[in-house]
């Protein structure tokens, strides 16, 4: 059992780092477009899910992690 979550936490970490290479190169894009001329905000709001999602994921590998290696 104490395998499959190091291997889990493995998996969560480079899946958070691939969402986030992924979102830097362009492959997921906002879901809403910023049409506002020189404000950002639309686009970071836009943005809000998908970094989420990566921090989410790569959070959870480093528990599923630490927590595997405690007991």
């Amino acid at each position: 059992m104490k395998s499959i979550r190091i291997l889990a936490g493995w998996l969560c970490i480079v899946a958070g780092f691939a969402v986030m290479i992924l979102m830097s190169f362009g492959v997921l894009d906002p879901a809403s477009s910023p049409n506002s001329g020189d404000s950002l905000m639309p686009l970071v709001v836009g943005m809000l899910p998908s970094v989420t999602f990566g921090i989410g994921i790569f959070a959870l590998g480093v528990w599923l992690l630490s927590t595997a290696r405690r007991r």
